[in-house]
């Protein structure tokens, strides 16, 4: 069942309530004056009353008790994947170029196969990553790793360079991240802080004391080196390409909304990686793309979280 945005705002009417959640909350989207007819000839309406079939299938995203997202980005190119669920009704809707798609819950094998031709189904991985980290070791960590990269690419064009990343190396990526690294998405799309130059250091000593960097010379400079898996994810996840955010929000008994958000980042069939967003600090780990299709499936399943 596809709906325009007018569409949607004419049957809010027939949904009014005071759940955040509400799909069918109108905004200032104005009616056309056609919306009933169209939704008479779509099956949703008969002599200006809901239809059962109808009101089935969209009753879960009116008033649901739990609801998720999922937003793959690749270039210009954007899907967006939504799930609401009240008791044991279920409806998945998405985003079709500005209109609204409702399909049933048992559509999502079908959903499945969608999302596989853009993450794949490998079993494999090639490389382990798995670390918690505060917020502020993450950003410096992964400004390294962006640097390393950058070095790792040039070495395949016939290019020299050292492994040593001196700490105004670090700082620049910090304060004006390369386009489309990752140290730019996190910072400029999910609003991680920049640490101020004072606590760079500090952290970076951190990060020494953890074992995930090190301190040496160079043949001409100082500076910091990747060790063990960190150095691993940097040589081998080179261009992030797609992007997904997996979000899910529960309502609380006063009506408050409770949720948790995953950052994924792709860069190969075998190149993945997924950062659970936490408060003050995030998870980070490598995995392959069947198990990335099994968390979308995850969240499309609406999953309780606890406030």
């Amino acid at each position: 069942m596809r709906l325009i945005r007018s569409e949607m705002s004419y049957l809010s009417k027939f949904y009014e309530n005071t759940n955040p959640l509400n799909l069918f909350k109108s905004g200032d989207i104005a009616l056309q004056g056609n919306e009933e007819k169209q939704l008479e000839k779509k099956g949703v309406l008969k002599d200006g009353k809901l239809l059962p079939a109808a009101d089935e299938l969209f009753r879960p995203a009116a008033d649901p008790e739990r609801c998720s997202r999922i937003m793959l980005r690749e270039g210009d190119y954007l899907v967006e994947k939504y799930a609401y669920k009240k008791g044991e009704e279920h409806v998945l809707v998405e985003n079709y170029s500005g209109d609204v798609v409702f399909s049933p819950a048992g559509n999502m094998e079908q959903l499945k196969f969608q999302l596989s031709q853009w993450v794949g189904l490998s079993n494999f991985i090639s490389f382990e990553l798995n670390a918690n980290l505060p917020n502020d070791e993450l950003i410096v960590f992964m400004a390294i790793a962006d640097i390393r990269r950058e070095k790792e690419l040039l070495g395949y064009l016939g290019q020299e360079t050292e492994d040593e990343i001196p700490f105004a190396a670090i700082r620049k990526q910090l304060e004006a991240p390369v386009p489309g690294s990752i140290a730019s998405i996190l910072i400029n799309s999910y609003k991680f802080p920049v640490p101020e130059i004072g606590d760079t250091k500090g952290i970076l000593d951190r990060l020494v004391a953890e074992k995930i960097v090190d301190f040496r010379k160079g043949k001409t400079q100082a500076g910091y080196v990747l060790l063990g898996q960190y150095e691993d994810f940097a040589k081998r996840f080179l261009i992030p390409q797609t992007i997904v955010m997996l979000e899910t929000f529960n309502l609380g008994e006063g009506k408050e909304i409770v949720g948790v958000g995953m950052l994924c980042l792709w860069a190969g069939m075998r190149e993945i990686i997924t950062l659970s967003l936490k408060e003050g600090s995030t998870e980070i780990a490598s995995v392959s793309g069947f198990q990335l299709l099994e968390i979308m499936e995850d969240f499309l399943n609406c999953p309780y979280v606890r406030p």
